[in-house]
């Protein structure tokens, strides 16, 4: 059954193709010259198809392999940073146009933030305006679990963002931690990599913060690969009582950890994913690692 393939040997023929798309879109947004371009994606490719089987590899490893190669060859650092700035402007519009409700509980702030990873670079980001609408189920649900872990004295909570857009939706949740007296790290990426939030990103928002201490990973990388952070970010996510992930890169990358501390915080936008923890295409998914994988 191609669910249970996700992290074993190699990768799926679907994240395969999804990865070639994603090879042809960072270098057409990294230079329009074509010959440079077809450089690049020939070189990336060539990354790819060299890893593609390799044991317990997954589509974010990979994507952190050949985003440097294509940044290096097109000499652009940040291919990405046009369809962020459109990015940021949209969902902060949207955050808006649909602010959070007096009435609000903490799931409802959870929920919010979950919302916001609706945002991707295949899709139309006014998509986020469709879930803010009619709402998007949460298939796999366990925020009520989060909530009780969260009981009693105060927890060091480590939040790891995902895409750049989804930082207006993130900042409800990250305020209502830090008003239950909760100790509240926002991890963003330490250089840009694809549409993610990146120390660079978050230098150029006008966002007050409140207490929340904004941390960079100390690297460029799709989830999160702890042995490539800095020094600093390691001992931090060691400390953490809570790590909230964003995204399905961290879903990749942490998911078959065993770390019973990260609780993922997704939309399954993939059918391999969808698939690997049992839930519906496009539905959300908010749960605890298990010590025992999905």
């Amino acid at each position: 059954m191609q669910a249970r393939k996700l992290f074993g040997t190699g990768i799926l023929p679907d994240c395969e193709k999804c990865l070639q798309r994603l090879i042809k879109l960072t270098a057409e947004q990294a230079t329009s010259d074509e010959a440079i371009r077809e450089k690049a994606v020939k070189s990336a490719n060539q990354i790819l198809e060299k890893l593609k089987n390799m044991p317990g590899i997954n589509p974010a490893h990979i994507a952190n392999r050949f985003h440097p190669v294509i940044k290096t060859i097109c000499e652009n650092p940040d291919p990405f940073r046009k369809m962020k700035e459109r990015e940021i402007l949209t969902a902060e519009e949207l955050a808006a146009k649909y602010p959070p409700g007096k009435e609000w509980t903490f799931k409802d702030y959870v929920k919010y933030s979950l919302i916001g990873n609706s945002i991707d670079f295949f899709r139309n980001p006014e998509k986020l305006e469709e879930y803010l609408n009619e709402g998007l189920t949460v298939a796999r649900d366990e925020r009520e679990q989060l909530i009780q872990k969260l009981r009693g004295a105060s927890k060091k909570v480590l939040v790891l963002c995902d895409n750049a857009g989804e930082v207006f939706f993130d900042l409800p949740l990250l305020r209502a931690l830090a008003s239950q007296g909760h100790e509240v790290f926002y991890g963003v990426k330490g250089a840009p990599i694809q549409n993610d939030l990146s120390w660079d990103d978050v230098s150029r928002l006008c966002i007050e913060w409140n207490g929340i201490q904004v941390v960079s990973t100390g690297a460029a990388m799709v989830g999160l690969e702890l042995d490539r952070c800095s020094g600093y970010f390691r001992e931090l996510y060691g400390k953490a009582d809570i790590i909230i992930g964003k995204g399905m890169g961290h879903f990749e990358t942490l998911g078959n950890s065993g770390d019973e501390r990260v609780f993922l915080l997704f939309q399954a936008k993939c059918r391999p994913v969808a698939e690997t923890i049992g839930v519906p295409l496009n539905s959300g998914v908010a749960c605890f690692v298990k010590g025992g994988g999905f």
